[in-house]
């Protein structure tokens, strides 16, 4: 059920852009480094025009759904691939890779004392940071393994891009490049 879900949302997104380069099976969907630069400029587009910008911030625009939702899109192009367990494999790493070289970059909280949003910070930070509480995929076979921990280490990139968007929106971290940071190989 949940494939076939899966299969027509990515029919519903498709465009003429290739598939990631070690996933073939889908070459109509956004590859994660399309998606998640596209999903980033728009995000700063409506950071720039906020009314009040660093001092009151609307909660909508707290919104990092659209890490897991490209993070989705390049789960999809896997499962559709001609190996799609070393597709998951290698997805899984990459977004592990990209989830610590995004924490690499955020500030401590001290750096928002004294800051509207700093509280906001100081908890995203840590989950960022934070240690699963258990195994979220023990039990299931070990196809669907590798499909979670891919979502699971998603989800990682997700909370530290989170983190970082606080700390923008609160003027302490610039905008960055995301065409480098949403890099998979």
């Amino acid at each position: 059920m949940a494939l076939r879900v899966l299969a027509c949302l990515l029919a519903v997104l498709a465009g003429p852009v290739q598939a990631q380069s070690w996933g073939d099976g889908a070459g109509h969907v956004p590859r994660f480094e399309q998606c998640l630069p596209e999903q980033m400029e728009a995000f700063e587009a409506r950071l720039l025009a906020l009314p009040g910008y660093g001092v009151t911030t609307p909660m909508d625009a707290f919104n990092v759904h659209w890490v897991q939702h490209c993070g989705y899109l390049a789960m999809g192009i896997c499962e559709v691939s001609s190996n799609s367990l070393m597709c998951q494999r290698r997805l899984r790493a990459a977004f592990e890779g990209r989830a610590e070289a995004m924490r690499e970059l955020l500030p401590e909280p001290e750096a928002l004392e004294g800051l509207p949003l700093a509280p906001l910070y100081g908890n995203v930070w840590a989950v960022a940071h934070g240690i699963n509480a258990g195994d979220d995929c023990a039990g299931e076979t070990y196809r669907r393994q590798l499909w979670c921990a891919s979502f699971q280490s998603v989800l990682k990139f997700e909370e530290a891009v989170w983190a970082w968007q606080v700390a923008r929106l609160s003027g302490v971290m610039g905008p960055l490049d995301w065409a480098e940071m949403s890099g998979l190989e």
